[in-house]
C-alpha cells in the first residue's frame, strides 16, 4: 500500500496532466510555470518537481519563458516575462519547460537553522537563490544548540567571526559540535601513564590506566581543542588541551597532538632503549661506549635512560630515572632516540691570557690554568683568539663560542681536556712587553702571543716581530709590526733606524736586552767622551786667553 504523501504525489501529478491535455486539446496554447522570487522564494530553486510552482496556461503565446533580472527568478509565458537587464534569460515552447535551476552553475548549499542544524545535515544541498560566481556556503555554530547554514549571498543571517566559508557544492555539511573524549592522566602521580600494553587480538598498543576528561569543541571556534600527549625524561603526561597543566605551558611546541578520534592520545611509547653498564666491572663503560650495544629497558615505566659519575670516578649508565647515592658527584638524565646516554661528562681546560699571561695562548709555560667541569654533558671544548690578540679556554656555552664577537680564530675539538697546545698555530707569534723586568730578558715561552688582527688588515701582508730600545722612556719594547702605532714609534724612538730590528719567525724577538741597549749606551760613551774633550780643549784656550789678557794689561800700566 502507498504511502499517503507518495500517493498525493501521484495524484497532483495526475491532476496537473489531464488538466494540460484537456487545455492542449481545447487550443493550441501552452502551460507555463508562473511566478516571480519575491513573492515565492521557490520561484527561483525549482528543480522540475511537478506540482511545486503555480502555473498558468498562455492563450495567446506558445513560448514559456524564464529570467533573472537585478538577481530576482521570475517564469512565465514569454511577452509576460521581463527580459530587460536580464543577467539571465530563457524561452521554450513545451508545456512547463520554464522549470529547473538557472543558470545549470549555480552554488548549492545546506541550509537549516537552530538546534537540529548543529548536526551534518541529511537531506541535499538547495541551490543557492542568486547566481553569484564568488558565493560561498557557510556553517555558522553559535552554541552546542545552535547553528545556520545556507548561501552568504542570501544574507538571511549575520555571519559570526566563527563561521566557516567554502565554495564546493554541498560543502557546509560538516558536524558543527561534538564532544573531544581524551586519556588523561601522569606519571608522577601514578603507575600505567607509560606503560605500554599490546591488547590481545586487536593489534593495538595503548595505554589502559587513565581516566578521561572531555571537552565541548565547536565548528570554528578560535580556541584549538585537542587530546595531547608529553613526554619529558621520567615523566609523562595525556589530557585534554583545555585542561592543560600549568606547569607544562612551557613545552606546548613538544606536545603530541590528536582530534581525530576518542581517546587518540592513548597510544603507546616507544619501549625506552638505553646503555646499561658500570666502569667498576666494564671499563668500556668510561673509555669506549661505542663497543657496548643499547638494550630494550626490562620496566616499561622507564621512559628515560641516566648516566653517572661517582667520587671515585666510576661511570654507571643504565634505564630510567638516576639513582640516589651520596657517591654520586654528577649525573644526567636524558629521553632521546636509542642509546642517548653515550655521552660523556666533559672536563675542559681554561684560562685566559689577560690573566694567565702568555701560557694560555703558546702552552710553552702554562700558569693559572684550571680545569672546567662543563654543565652539559658531551659538550665541546673550546680554543679561542680574539682580534685584539687575546686568547681564552673553557667550555662551549652560549656567551663563548665560535660566534663569540671579535673572535678571530677558533678551534673546537671533543672530549675532555682536547683544548691543549699552542694556538692559533697560522698566527705569527712575538714576545709582547714594554719596561718590565721579564721584557729585559726573554725567558722562553713568557710573553710570545699572537699577534691581534688588525681591522681591514691586507690577507698579503707578511707579519713581523720587533724590537728596540725606547730612548724616551729608557725601556726596552717588542711585540708586533702589524701593530702601527708601535711600529711608528720603534722607527722614531730608537736611536737610529737600525736600532728597530724586525724578524719573521715565531718568538725571534727576544735579543737580549743589553744587546739592544748596546748601541745606544756605546754612542752615548762616544758623545760624552766627544764632549769632554771639546771642554778640555775650550778649557786649555781659555787659560791661554787669559794670560795673554793679564800680559796685555801689565804691558799697558807702564
Amino acid at each position: 500500500m502507498l504511502e499517503p504523501k507518495l500517493t498525493r504525489f501521484f495524484l497532483r501529478h495526475a491532476l496537473l496532466i489531464f488538466l494540460i491535455l484537456m487545455l492542449t486539446g481545447r487550443s493550441s496554447a501552452i502551460v507555463c510555470y508562473h511566478c516571480d522570487s519575491i513573492a515565492l522564494p521557490e520561484c527561483s530553486q525549482n528543480l522540475g518537481e511537478v506540482g511545486v510552482l503555480p502555473y498558468k496556461e498562455c492563450p495567446t503565446e506558445l513560448t514559456c519563458a524564464m529570467s533573472i533580472v537585478d538577481s530576482i527568478t521570475y517564469r512565465g509565458c514569454g511577452a509576460e516575462t521581463p527580459i530587460t537587464g536580464a543577467t539571465y534569460s530563457k524561452s521554450c515552447s513545451s508545456n512547463l519547460c520554464n522549470a529547473g535551476v538557472y543558470p545549470p552553475g549555480r552554488l548549492k548549499c545546506h541550509h537549516c537553522a537552530g538546534e537540529d542544524c548543529v548536526a551534518a545535515p541529511g537531506a541535499k544541498p538547495k541551490p543557492c537563490r542568486y547566481h553569484l560566481e564568488e558565493d560561498q556556503c557557510y556553517t555558522d555554530v553559535m552554541s552546542s544548540t545552535e547553528a545556520y547554514r545556507g548561501c552568504v549571498s542570501e544574507q538571511n543571517h549575520t555571519l559570526s567571526s566563527a563561521a566557516k566559508l567554502c565554495e564546493i557544492n554541498g560543502c557546509n555539511e560538516e558536524q558543527g559540535a561534538w564532544t573531544q573524549v581524551c586519556a588523561s592522566c601522569d606519571s608522577a602521580l601514578g603507575r600505567g601513564c607509560k606503560m605500554d600494553l599490546f591488547q590481545v587480538n586487536t593489534g593495538k598498543c595503548n595505554v589502559s590506566l587513565y581516566e578521561e576528561c572531555r571537552q565541548d569543541v565547536l565548528l570554528g571556534e578560535p580556541e584549538d581543542k585537542y587530546c595531547f600527549s608529553f613526554r619529558k625524561l621520567s615523566r609523562v603526561v595525556r589530557g585534554c588541551s583545555s585542561k592543560m597543566p600549568t606547569d607544562l605551558e612551557p613545552y606546548l611546541d613538544e606536545l603530541e597532538k590528536c582530534r581525530d578520534s576518542e581517546n587518540c592520545n592513548a597510544g603507546c611509547i616507544t619501549r625506552q632503549k638505553c646503555l646499561s653498564c658500570n666502569s667498576v666491572d666494564q671499563e668500556s663503560c668510561r673509555t669506549n661506549v661505542t663497543a657496548i650495544t643499547n638494550s630494550t629497558c626490562a620496566s616499561a615505566e622507564a621512559s628515560s635512560c641516566f648516566s653517572c659519575e661517582y667520587s671515585n670516578w666510576s661511570i654507571q649508565r643504565g634505564c630510567g630515572a638516576p639513582p640516589t647515592n651520596p657517591e654520586i658527584t654528577k649525573c644526567y638524565e636524558c629521553d632521546e632516540k636509542d642509546g642517548c646516554n653515550y655521552r660523556d661528562f666533559t672536563r675542559c681546560y681554561k684560562c685566559s691570557t689577560d690573566e694567565a699571561g702568555a701560557g694560555c695562548a703558546n702552552w710553552e709555560r702554562p700558569g693559572e690554568i684550571y680545569i672546567e667541569e662543563c654543565e652539559e654533558p658531551a659538550t665541546s671544548c673550546l680554543v679561542v683568539s680574539f682580534t685584539n690578540g687575546t686568547t681564552a679556554r673553557g667550555c662551549q656555552k652560549s656567551e663563548f663560542s665560535c660566534t663569540s664577537a671579535n673572535m678571530a680564530n677558533c678551534r673546537s675539538c671533543e672530549g675532555s681536556f682536547c683544548n691543549k697546545g699552542a694556538f692559533p698555530e697560522d698566527r705569527l707569534w712575538c714576545h709582547q712587553c714594554k719596561g718590565n723586568e721579564d721584557c729585559e730578558d726573554i725567558s722562553r715561552g713568557q710573553t710570545a702571543l699572537p699577534c691581534p688582527v688588525q681591522e681591514n688588515e691586507p690577507q698579503d701582508q707578511k707579519l713581523a716581530c720587533l724590537e728596540y730600545f725606547d730612548t724616551h722612556s729608557m725601556e726596552i719594547v717588542r711585540g708586533c709590526r702589524s701593530n702601527p702605532d708601535l711600529y711608528y714609534e720603534c722607527l722614531l724612538r730608537s736611536n737610529h733606524q737600525d736600532s728597530c730590528r724586525t724578524c719573521h719567525t715565531k718568538a725571534c724577538n727576544n735579543s737580549p736586552g743589553k744587546e739592544l741597549r748596546a748601541g745606544y749606551e756605546i754612542e752615548t760613551k762616544a758623545i760624552a767622551l766627544l764632549q769632554a774633550r771639546s771642554f778640555s780643549v775650550s778649557l786649555t784656550y781659555f787659560k791661554m786667553g787669559y794670560g795673554i789678557i793679564l800680559l796685555f794689561s801689565v804691558v799697558l800700566s807702564y
